[in-house]
């Protein structure tokens, strides 16, 4: 792993320290670039670590170069594989049920099960499992853990403690509706509340969380859709280091769902189109004169910044993510591409516009919005 902690506003972010102590709690390779300006006790001096300066950093460029060389020089050219490959079904230990009513952990059960891991429990009651090598074979060939930290039992608390340090994947619940949380985790590495006897909530809760960890990382063939991340990578990214609720959403809807045809003219193409695709062609023909796109997208990258600030809620977020396509489109020189992109935008980035000084953007919104 490589991490880079730079000086922020806020502090440094919560969410890369935390990665970082995953890493060192696996005991996994690790090379951290520490701005200059930070303290020295941020990481432990045994970590392999580079410090950088933002006023000459290009001068820097060999040192760092040679810490990337030192890391690669000990990973070598081929990382071995897992020692135990997989033989059979994947497979999610599951403790801290046992005083749940039936119902309940049978739904736990059934949902595990549903979702294709092979439900896993041990006898809570006892310690002498731990004398039973099976239990670690087990433990070794685990792809999950789903654990409620609540259970008295000195069995559970042991598997607990042993899938984390075994680096399986845990989910952790608690029952605690009023549980203290640690103000120096992120808290979506915390535990998830829930209610022992809710068995609905329960379901939901563990489908949203094993939809979490199934997650693949973006992986695009396209090398337009590949631009289009990059782009909505660095124009809405959060200085702070925080995730934002509607971030998600964004990419998905501008980079992996929509269908987007180029057409030049011609009638209404593709998946669900109109000819609404030909009114954008139309309305930019009759505007272009009185549309500066350099000046648009300059408008736009401001007007997207103030977008960013004040949103909230989810509308908000689709509509920067409209902001953010368009503003893309009118460096490209695509008149078009950037008023239908505005026409989605939604009154909500016309108020904001009306009131920061964006003239050009502010009537071309008034032009599209609500087609």
């Amino acid at each position: 792993m490589v991490a880079v902690l730079n000086w922020r506003k806020s502090g440094i972010s919560e969410y890369i320290l935390f990665e970082i102590s995953t890493c060192l709690k696996a005991r996994k390779p690790l090379l951290v670039f520490i701005e200059d300006i930070l303290p020295n006790d941020i990481i432990p001096p045994r970590i392999l670590q580079s410090r950088f300066s933002r006023q000459s950093f290009l001068r820097q460029i060999r040192e760092h170069k040679h810490s990337i060389q030192i890391m690669n020089t000990y990973l070598g050219t081929d990382t071995p594989p897992k020692y135990q490959p997989a033989m059979g079904r994947r497979s999610c230990l599951i403790t801290g049920i046992s005083d749940f009513p039936k119902n309940v952990r049978d739904v736990i059960i059934e949902t595990i099960d549903a979702r294709g891991y092979s439900p896993i429990e041990f006898d809570e009651s006892t310690c002498s499992i731990l004398q039973d090598q099976h239990v670690y074979e087990v433990i070794s060939t685990l792809d999950l853990a789903i654990c409620v930290i609540e259970s008295k039992s000195p069995m559970c608390r042991y598997l607990i403690g042993a899938v984390q340090m075994a680096f399986i994947p845990t989910i952790l619940f608690t029952i605690d509706s009023s549980y203290h949380y640690n103000p120096h985790i992120p808290k979506e590495y915390q535990p998830r509340i829930i209610s022992s006897i809710d068995s609905n909530t329960i379901k939901n809760t563990i489908n949203a969380e094993v939809n979490l960890f199934e997650e693949d990382i973006l992986n695009l063939d396209d090398e337009k859709k590949i631009k289009k991340y990059s782009e909505l990578l660095l124009q809405l990214s959060s200085a702070e280091g925080r995730y934002k609720a509607g971030t998600n959403y964004i990419f998905t809807n501008e980079v992996t769902m929509r269908d987007k045809y180029d057409v030049k003219g011609a009638g209404a193409v593709g998946p669900g189109a109109h000819a609404h695709h030909i009114t954008f062609n139309q309305i930019w023909n009759e505007n272009e004169s009185e549309i500066d796109l350099p000046a648009l997208a300059a408008e736009l990258s401001k007007l997207r910044l103030k977008l960013k600030d004040e949103a909230t809620e989810a509308e908000h977020y689709s509509s920067m993510g409209a902001i953010a396509s368009a503003e893309s489109c009118a460096k490209k020189g695509d008149g078009p591409g950037s008023l239908e992109y505005l026409s989605k935008a939604g009154k909500w980035a016309l108020n904001v516009a009306t009131t920061i000084g964006v003239p050009v953007a502010t009537e071309a919104l008034k032009k599209v919005i609500g087609l």
